[in-house]
């Protein structure tokens, strides 16, 4: 039984692997294309900054996006989930929430949850490092 799972684990990684590679590759492209889109209409661009931090979400939509791919690899190989690594990706993360959530609208609790999430996912990175020899 234990081998079947090995095998079933094997397998439904590497499937993920390949549907996060191509999730990866279609939000590379998405963000290219945005890109290319706002450049084209620049006075949209210098009139509205709101666009420029919209293609910054997309950016790290998609720098999250490599990031799973990194703790997929890791459980591939070493049967096992690095917490770091895990605790670093929900930090790009919340900064992705960070770089589009709408200050003007956001309630001061939110912003208070949001400053309080980043700043236990630093403290966990900080002392996750710390702990790993060498």
């Amino acid at each position: 039984m234990e081998k079947m799972a090995g095998i079933f684990e094997k397998w439904a990684v590497g499937a993920l692997m390949i549907l996060l590679m191509v999730t990866i590759l279609f939000g590379t492209i998405l963000v290219a294309w945005s890109l290319v889109d706002d450049l084209m209409h620049m006075q949209a661009l210098a009139s509205e900054p709101k666009v420029i931090f919209d293609v910054f979400g997309l950016f790290v939509a998609v720098l999250v996006g490599v990031e799973l791919l990194k703790i997929l690899r890791h459980l591939r190989e070493a049967h096992e989930v690095d917490t770091v690594l895990v605790v670093q990706t929900a930090l790009i993360a919340l900064c992705n929430k960070v770089i589009t959530l709408n200050l003007v609208a956001a309630a001061w609790t939110t912003l208070a949850a949001v400053a309080a999430l980043i700043l236990s996912l630093a403290a966990a990175t900080y002392a996750l490092q710390r702990e790993r020899p060498g």
